[in-house]
């Protein structure tokens, strides 16, 4: 009789441990799917903000090359290819900056590489790149804005250059 006892306290705890196994599973996959969906949500949250960054450091560069360009300049004047040359009279030296956007991209000179646009991560896309001069005096206003295609967000960076070359004799 105790060996027939025995076994029927082993049947009834394997009867326990498969309720248990029973109530317990649907509790971890839920918390697994939790988990899941938190791991999924930061790593688009990080690839945005990634994407967000390096739209700044992407603008900010390019746009910090061009206010240089035209602090050099004595002259600047649009470009018969749609975008903007930044010319030195000869007597001080000869530079020609030509800055354009091409299919989205900020492109100086004749390089076969763009300044922007590069990290696939971001997609920048240079929506206006614009030079225009106020009045009669050598003061250029410029503009720049791009869009991140991963975003969609905008970035607009805008500044005033008084050009000494122009016309000024101190």
């Amino acid at each position: 009789m105790g060996r027939r006892a025995g076994h029927k306290e082993r049947a009834e705890e394997t009867g326990m441990i498969l309720a248990e196994l029973a109530a317990g599973i649907p509790i971890i996959v839920l918390f697994l799917t939790f988990l899941m969906v938190a791991v999924l949500w930061s790593r688009q949250n990080y690839e945005r903000q990634i994407a967000d960054a390096e739209l700044r450091q992407e603008m900010q560069s390019a746009f910090a090359r061009i206010v240089e360009s035209a602090l050099l300049s004595d002259r600047i004047e649009p470009h018969f290819q749609g975008g903007y040359e930044m010319q030195r009279n000869i007597e001080t030296g000869r530079m020609q900056t030509r800055y354009w956007v091409d299919a989205g991209r900020l492109v100086v000179n004749y390089a076969s590489f763009p300044m922007t646009g590069s990290f696939a991560g971001a997609g920048v896309h240079i929506s206006e790149l614009s030079i225009e001069q106020e009045d009669a005096v050598p003061l250029y206003h410029i503009r720049m804005t791009g869009e991140s295609v991963v975003t969609g967000h905008t970035y607009t960076l805008e500044t005033r250059v008084y050009l000494k070359g122009q016309g000024d004799v101190r």
